[in-house]
């Protein structure tokens, strides 16, 4: 019996055909607006670019881990399936963690273009507005490369450390992936199931240094994001509460519920994602001998896959803006309004 409960091969098919399924949706909800992004640029202008980036990100991360789950079906272990596994699983994490830097930085925009043209005088020249929206380009783009960057970074400096400590390991200290034996145990070890070898697995080919970063990584990655976007989040509605009584908001611009009645989808979706995963991390440091662990690691399977399909949901087709610009109901955005999309995603009604 392993730490985590998981005995057979039946368990192991079940959890890969969840993540297959699951994962099905959130490539079809993050294609979908990667697509329609790119199709109705003209029409959605800087909202665009977020919404565009955030679902590349979530779109990636799913594929990478449909590949990796999608090897466990077979009843015959593949050969192939270490390698795609040592390279896959640390890629779709380096891409959900660009996903959650997209997200601290849709929330930071949000709040600057909140308060932004709130606090700017309301005459200003055409020429001053261009300047602006240039110096916002510029530094969008900065910010952008800088969180795809060092997700990437860290993941090559990831696999290098693990070739580097395979090549220290003589062969007789480390025996291979096809040197265990067969069954269920064999089944167990050489799956590849995300957060699925706890630190008290039995199982040889396991690299414990490595899986340790990893639940750490995680476990302060998804702290991170929803600490920062609750804050941020927060703090737009504070100032969204102070400004709505005034002559600032019109009618026609306030929300009922107020700006957290949008914000607070998108610190869920992170939640219900990722609760089920940081419970199995944490369990994994005191190394408990839990057996009946499995309908953990089924829901969280299912909450993990899932991310790229709501935050399609929340982002992109909850909005009316983006609806409506999408099926072409209005003229593109900033040609209408000063204000930016950041803003109007959380102070517009989305139905």
């Amino acid at each position: 019996m392993n730490s985590s409960g998981l005995t057979g091969e039946d368990e192991v098919t079940i959890l890969s055909s969840i993540y297959v399924s699951a994962l099905g949706l959130s490539l079809i909800g993050s294609c979908s607006v990667v697509v329609v992004s790119i199709i109705k640029r003209r029409h959605l202008n800087e909202q665009a670019k977020p919404l565009l980036q955030l679902a590349l990100a979530d779109f990636l991360a799913s594929l990478v881990l449909m590949i990796t789950a999608i090897i466990n079906l077979p009843r015959e272990v593949l050969s192939v399936s270490a390698k795609v596994c040592m390279y896959g699983l640390p890629l779709s994490l380096a891409f959900y963690s660009i996903s959650f830097l997209l997200v601290i930085i849709y929330a930071c925009e949000s709040a600057h273009a909140f308060q932004g043209w709130r606090e700017e005088p309301m005459q200003e020249t055409f020429e001053t507005q261009l300047t602006q929206l240039s110096h916002r380009r510029r530094r969008f783009c900065l910010i952008y490369v800088i969180a795809w960057l060092v997700p990437i970074i860290g993941y090559y400096i990831y696999i290098r450390t693990v070739h580097y400590m395979e090549a220290t390991i003589t062969q007789g200290e480390m025996p291979t992936l096809t040197t265990v034996s067969r069954g269920s145990s064999a089944r167990f070890c050489n799956s590849c199931i995300l957060f699925l070898h706890l630190t008290n697995d039995s199982c040889v080919t396991v690299d414990t240094v490595h899986a340790l970063f990893i639940r750490i990584f995680t476990l302060c990655s998804v702290l991170i994001v929803i600490t920062v976007c609750t804050v941020v989040y927060c703090k737009i509605e504070g100032s969204y509460r102070r400004y709505e009584n005034t002559c600032m908001i019109t009618m026609t611009q306030r929300n009922q519920g107020g700006i957290w009645s949008s914000a607070r989808y998108m610190i869920l979706v992170i939640i219900f994602c990722w609760a089920p995963a940081l419970l199995l991390i944490c369990l994994s440091f005191p190394q408990p001998r839990i057996k009946p662990l499995f309908p953990l690691f089924v829901l969280q399977a299912l909450s993990v896959s899932l991310q790229g399909f709501l935050n399609s949901i929340v982002y992109a087709w909850r909005r009316r803006n983006f609806r409506e610009a999408v099926l072409g109901e209005r003229l593109p955005l900033m040609a209408y309004s000063s204000r930016a999309f950041f803003d109007q995603s959380l102070s517009e009604p989305s139905s």
